[in-house]
């Protein structure tokens, strides 16, 4: 029998072959999707005290002088607003934009491969079958557990019904773009032609799943079967659009159904 050779010590100068031609664009997804999704989680929502948020002042102060003028039933003014749609907005920029251009003047490849695109055929059969289904999912969940996390504009449940419609259209039109572009299209599609199709959908999918960390259990739990679901769907329409559309849904109807508890109409 042949004698097994020694396995080979790891040296620093093995940390080289991160940034070498064959693997650098891999190690620059990685690297960026660590860095912007650890810095979105710790932006603040519900409270600022929390250890696992950033203290950020000028945030506190405005949702509280928020809070003060719409329960006095003076007008919001639209600063104070824009203000607590900030987790929306860093949403859009940091998993949506910056990732757009690393793609795009970085990367120098086509945004359509990485899912910004109509799709195929799939893609609409796949919004009509399964959009509903998010629907119904909520309607089985207690808004009262997910009152803890959501809305993530902390003014949304006392807003008044024309500012709460325009919260639910930058919450689906920025936070959930800017998700699934990162978790669907920079990671997966970028991750895919280095370390095959499972591995890739896995790996945003343990991201996905990990950022909901914190949050109730089973949408914790729900995250990884959604995120592998979305991911296959994104691989099989060849776009973002689907995931967009259904989670997009998922999420703007827990946010009404938690603002009608709150309120005492669920």
């Amino acid at each position: 029998m042949a004698a097994h050779s020694p396995e080979k010590v790891f040296g620093p100068a093995d940390c080289l072959r991160f940034f070498r031609k064959d693997q650098l664009k891999a190690t620059v997804i990685l690297l960026y999707a660590a860095l912007a999704l650890t810095v979105w989680k710790y932006i603040p929502t519900h409270d600022p005290d929390s250890v696992s948020q950033f203290g950020i002042p000028c945030y506190t102060e405005s949702i509280i002088r928020g809070i003060e003028t719409l329960n006095s039933g003076e007008a919001l003014p639209l600063s104070l607003f824009w203000t607590g749609e900030l987790k929306s907005i860093a949403a859009l920029f940091l998993m949506g934009i910056l990732p757009i251009a690393i793609v795009k003047w970085g990367f120098r490849e086509k945004l359509s491969d990485y899912g910004l695109r109509l799709g195929n055929r799939y893609t609409i059969q796949s919004i009509l079958l399964f959009t509903p289904l998010m629907v119904v999912f909520v309607s089985f969940s207690d808004p009262v557990k997910y009152a803890q996390v959501y809305p993530l504009n902390p003014l949304a449940a006392i807003l008044p019904k024309p500012l709460f419609s325009l919260h639910l259209i930058v919450y689906a039109l920025c936070y959930y773009f800017g998700w699934e572009f990162m978790f669907r299209g920079f990671l997966l599609k970028g991750l895919a032609p280095r370390y095959g199709i499972a591995a890739a959908v896995l790996i945003q999918a343990l991201a996905a799943t990990m950022l909901h960390y914190g949050h109730p259990f089973p949408e914790t739990l729900g995250c990884l079967g959604g995120s592998i679901f979305w991911g296959c769907l994104a691989l099989r329409t060849r776009s973002i659009l689907s995931g967009w559309v259904q989670h997009a849904a998922l999420g703007v109807m827990l946010d009404i159904s938690i603002t009608a508890s709150l309120h005492g109409l669920g």
